[in-house]
């Protein structure tokens, strides 16, 4: 189940089963949330005349956002203390409200005052001090969730995205459950936030194979001379073109190989050739110790300069006008 809950008793109903509450320990001092729509009680309204205005009324204001902010922290004890098994819409429609409330506050021209109001509210009454530069949603949710930080964290996500795909308050009680539930939105955070690490460690790792192919043209290595009519120009000498041309060989026999064409091409079909490459060469945990690699090459090779070799590189040391390889191009990522 989904509901937010922090180590509380879990109960299994039979199919037919059901729940009797002592209606008793509710009445007269809590709120029906049965009966109540919490995505009604308070909804985002740009035009609420929060013009520019004398410092006392903008204390007022703000005064009443906050009062508001306070309704929803009350709610959401109310929804903790009742709903057990049932919850997830309700928590839905709770977070509806909740991002209402933030889309009102993120309009505000005193938006910035509000923020630090709840900081220091925070601060002062339950000892949470947040920096200056956390963001709306967490500020907002801690400020309704103070006392479950795991609870306000998890709010505070699914918000964030929201607001990042632009979705209304009135929608977001649907798009939690098209998404299928705050666990797969969280889920698919966590996946886009590997995700963006894995490219970051693919691109470095195209970049580093490149280089040793690079610093490997100063060493000894298995010169071939081809006839002229076996290459063929796909580009021209452009700065479109890959660094390195491709050779099509067939294999012989144990060490041996036939030249059936050499061809130079775009940069971005070589490129995408160096990525395959170098991302199964190079292993993802294995980076570093490549890169290691590189270093002990180039120092053994004398290589100070150029053969991909750029400012900020161990043992780089600038020279004057050299003829070296072309210097290292970024390899372009595949789409």
């Amino acid at each position: 189940m989904e509901t937010q809950t922090q180590r509380k008793a879990s109960l299994t109903v039979p199919k037919n089963g059901r729940i009797i509450t002592d209606a008793d320990q509710y009445e007269d001092s809590m709120t029906d949330l049965d009966d109540f729509d919490l995505a009604k009680l308070f909804k985002p309204h740009i035009d609420m005349g929060l013009s520019p205005i004398p410092a006392p009324e903008m204390v007022e204001l703000i005064d009443g956002l906050l009062a508001k902010g306070n309704s929803f922290r009350s709610m959401n004890d109310q929804y903790e203390q009742k709903y057990i098994i049932q919850g997830n819409e309700e928590l839905y429609e709770l977070l509806a409200g909740i991002y209402g409330f933030m889309l009102t506050v993120n309009e505000s021209p005193y938006r910035d005052h509000i923020l630090k109001r709840m900081r220091e509210w925070l601060s002062e009454e339950k000892s949470i001090v947040l920096q200056e530069n956390t963001a709306m949603e967490s500020i907002i949710v801690r400020y309704i969730v103070p006392a479950d930080r795991q609870t306000a964290f998890n709010y505070a996500r699914v918000l964030k995205v929201a607001f990042q795909e632009k979705i209304s308050a009135k929608d977001l009680a649907g798009y939690i459950k098209g998404r299928g539930g705050i666990t797969k939105i969280q889920d698919t955070i966590e996946n886009e936030k590997a995700a963006k690490e894995k490219k970051e460690i693919a691109k470095k790792k195209a970049s580093l194979y490149k280089k040793v192919l690079l610093a490997r043209t100063k060493g000894a290595g298995a010169d071939i001379t081809v006839p002229t009519k076996i290459f063929a120009d796909f580009v021209g000498r452009s700065k479109d073109e890959c660094l390195f041309d491709i050779a099509l060989l067939t294999r012989k026999g144990e060490g041996q190989w036939r030249v059936n064409q050499i061809v130079n091409v775009p940069e971005a079909i070589g490129d995408s050739l160096l990525n395959y490459v170098s991302n199964n060469i190079i292993p993802d945990d294995k980076v570093e110790e490549a890169q290691e690699k590189l270093d002990a090459l180039r120092a053994k090779l004398g290589i100070k300069f150029g053969y991909g070799m750029l400012p900020g590189d161990k043992g780089y040391e600038p020279h004057g006008n050299v003829t070296t390889p072309p210097a290292e191009k970024e390899v372009k990522e595949e789409n």
